[in-house]
């Protein structure tokens, strides 16, 4: 079964605003720092992908309740990226804090997608999609979204109101 609540993120696509997005939905805040700058003091499009990892990472234990370490480590199941891609609208200077919101935007068999929406103010700056296909680390091979993760994406994101 596939739960698709919005379409992957397009190259074409708009900034929204905050408000655009349902209520409900987690979020964490994030301030650049010198070293995740250019010389010029825009962030390096890389330590995106950084700052949005450490955010998906923290939303397992707040929003989900599952710790992500326990996921990889004790359980042995890999939660990598079959896809990550960005689009952005704005820059990101260095001082700036951005508010990161995490959307479920599709349940599949063996894999999700994640939508993460990063803000400056009201004004959407970038924006994060990620594919996670569940994995077995000891034989590195894709396997079903275990049940509890399932239900509290499921949860999740059924408790984010349009």
């Amino acid at each position: 079964m596939t739960i698709t609540t919005n379409p992957p993120s397009d190259p074409q696509a708009r900034p929204m605003k905050r408000s655009d997005l349902p209520a409900g939905l987690w979020s964490t805040r994030a301030t650049f720092r010198h070293g995740q700058c250019d010389p010029a003091g825009i962030v390096y499009t890389p330590k995106f992908f950084d700052v949005f990892n450490q955010a998906i990472e923290q939303w397992f234990g707040e929003a989900l309740g599952i710790s992500y370490y326990d996921i990889i480590g004790a359980r042995r199941t890999g939660l990598g990226y079959a896809s990550a891609a960005a689009t952005f609208f704005i820059p990101c200077m260095m001082g700036e804090e951005i508010e990161i919101v995490v959307e479920v935007t599709r349940i599949g068999g063996k894999s999700y997608t994640l939508t993460l929406h990063a803000f400056k103010g009201e004004d959407e700056a970038l924006r994060g999609q990620f594919v996670t296909v569940a994995t077995a680390l000891d034989i590195h091979r894709s396997i079903p979204i275990p049940d509890d993760i399932r239900q509290a994406l499921t949860v999740y994101s059924q408790g984010a109101k349009r």
